[in-house]
């Protein structure tokens, strides 16, 4: 299961460096390479330990792809990783949960709005950016409410705009959590679950059995309450 999460993440990250004109392929990896080293920079899809790490090593030495390798739980990876230099950089958990039988909660749709447009799109990538502290752009997000494998939404508290959060839908009809993020100044009120009980709702529609994510260890707790089970970690290297 850690596998399957862990490279629906990378259909994900793929898909949106395709729409966005930023996703590069070698032989043995893909990365994505967005705009002033924003989100998603990520080196991905690494072939077992077969992979040419010289050339790896050398291309991010030189700019050419993002300093960040993630990969599933793979002791040999990992391992290969550790011995030419890289160093663990961070560790999330891949969770999911089973919503065959899921009882969904539609949120009213004053407190949810849809991303439907580029001026949507700049409100959610300021939402995001200044959710998760480092820089997701508008040129990224806008390309993606318009495809069919993308639903991106903000939620509301009052007037203002306080969080975002987004379903991807895979080619295997799997959905995939993602950017749920609340601004500072609005933590501790439910917007955060309540986006994330909309993305569920939101995953059901489409006719999904299962739904995936990845969390922070302090998100992890919350998750679970919720019903979501951990199946391992993804963890990301770096020179």
């Amino acid at each position: 299961m850690n596998q399957n999460i862990v490279e629906h993440l990378f259909a994900f990250w793929a898909e949106i460096g395709d729409r966005g004109g930023f996703l590069n392929a070698e032989k043995e990896y893909s990365y994505t390479t967005p705009n002033q080293e924003s989100w998603p920079s990520k080196v991905f899809g690494l072939k077992g330990t077969g992979f040419n790490i010289d050339l790896l090593k050398d291309q991010i030495e030189m700019g050419v792809v993002p300093n960040s390798v993630s990969i599933y739980e793979d002791k040999e990876i990992a391992k290969h990783l550790l011995d030419q230099g890289f160093t663990l950089a961070s560790t999330i958990k891949a969770m999911a949960m089973d919503i065959s039988n899921h009882t969904g909660i539609e949120i009213d749709p004053m407190k949810i709005e849809q991303v439907d447009s580029d001026e949507k799109s700049r409100i959610f990538a300021n939402v995001a950016s200044e959710s998760f502290g480092y820089p997701v752009l508008k040129t990224t997000i806008s390309p993606l409410f318009k495809s069919q494998s993308f639903k991106l939404f903000l939620g509301k508290h009052g007037d203002a705009y306080g969080s975002c959060g987004m379903v991807y839908l895979d080619k295997n009809q799997i959905a995939g959590i993602h950017m749920i993020g609340t601004l500072s100044q609005f933590r501790g009120r439910g917007l955060g679950k309540l986006m994330t009980q909309h993305l569920i709702h939101e995953a059901q529609k489409n006719g999904s059995q299962q739904i995936y994510l990845v969390a922070s260890e302090a998100g992890e707790r919350i998750y679970q309450k919720m019903g979501f089970k951990n199946h391992g970690t993804l963890q990301s290297y770096s020179l």
